[in-house]
C-alpha cells in the first residue's frame, strides 16, 4: 500500500538532476572555480558561458549541448574526480547504469514528461531566445577540414586545427576568427578534429552575440 509506494519513490536511485543540485549545493568555492577552470579551459564550453555559473547551471549547459547524454555520465564524473570529488563520480556512473538499464520516462517523476518524448542531446530541447541554436546546429551540421573557411549565417569564418599530443593521448585544438570583426574563438584540447573546430566557431559566434554584432 502507501508506505511501499512511498519508500519506493524515496529510496529509489537519484536522478542526475538530483546529483547535479547535489554537487551544487556542496562545493567549496575553491572547487567550483576549478570546475569552471576545467570547462572553459578544455572548451567543453566557451569560458564566456561559466564564468559566473554555478555547477548547476555549468552541468545543464553541457547536458544541452549534448556532452551528458542519456545513460553517459562519464564526463560529469571525470570533471568531479580533476576536482577531487571521487565520490560523486561513482554517484555520477551509478546514475548512468541505472538510467541505460531503464532508459524510460517511469525513472522521473510521471509528471514531468511522457515515455514518448525521446532524449533530445542537441541544443533543439531548450532553443536560445536568440539565433544561437540555430547557429550551433549549422556548425555541428558542417563537415571540417585541417584548415579553411565557411559561411555561416552571413559570417565569413576561418578555421585552422592541429594535433598534438596530451598526456600521453592524440588530442585536436581549433582556432577560428570571424574575417569582419577579427573575433577569435579557440578550443582546447578535444578528441577529434570536427570536435575542435565546432568548438572554436562556436566561440566566435558567442563573442560576436556578446559583443552585439549578431
Amino acid at each position: 500500500g502507501f508506505p511501499n509506494c512511498f519508500s519506493l519513490i524515496k529510496m529509489s536511485e537519484p536522478s542526475r538532476h538530483d546529483l547535479f543540485l547535489k554537487i551544487s549545493q556542496n562545493l567549496e568555492d575553491e572547487e567550483l572555480r576549478d570546475l569552471r577552470n576545467y570547462v572553459g579551459g578544455s572548451n567543453l564550453l566557451p569560458a564566456g558561458r561559466v564564468q559566473h555559473s554555478d555547477a548547476h547551471q555549468i552541468f545543464n549547459k553541457l547536458q544541452n549541448d549534448g556532452q551528458l547524454k542519456t545513460g553517459d555520465l562519464s564526463l560529469l564524473a571525470e570533471l568531479m574526480r580533476k576536482i577531487g570529488r571521487a565520490g560523486y563520480a561513482e554517484e555520477a556512473d551509478r546514475i548512468a547504469a541505472t538510467e541505460r538499464e531503464g532508459e524510460t520516462g517511469s525513472t522521473k517523476s510521471g509528471d514531468i514528461q511522457p515515455a514518448a518524448v525521446p532524449p533530445a542531446p542537441v541544443t533543439t530541447s531548450t532553443p536560445d531566445p536568440d539565433k544561437m541554436g540555430i547557429i550551433r546546429l549549422v556548425i555541428r551540421g558542417t563537415q571540417y577540414n585541417d584548415h579553411g573557411q565557411v559561411d555561416i549565417e552571413g559570417r565569413n569564418i576561418r578555421y585552422e586545427s592541429e594535433q598534438r599530443i596530451y598526456k600521453w593521448k592524440q588530442v585536436f585544438k581549433g582556432r577560428a576568427y570571424d574575417t569582419t570583426s577579427n573575433l577569435e574563438g579557440k578550443s582546447g584540447n578535444r578528441q577529434s578534429r570536427q570536435g575542435a573546430v565546432e568548438h572554436a566557431i562556436e566561440d566566435v559566434f558567442e563573442q560576436l552575440k556578446n559583443n552585439n554584432i549578431i
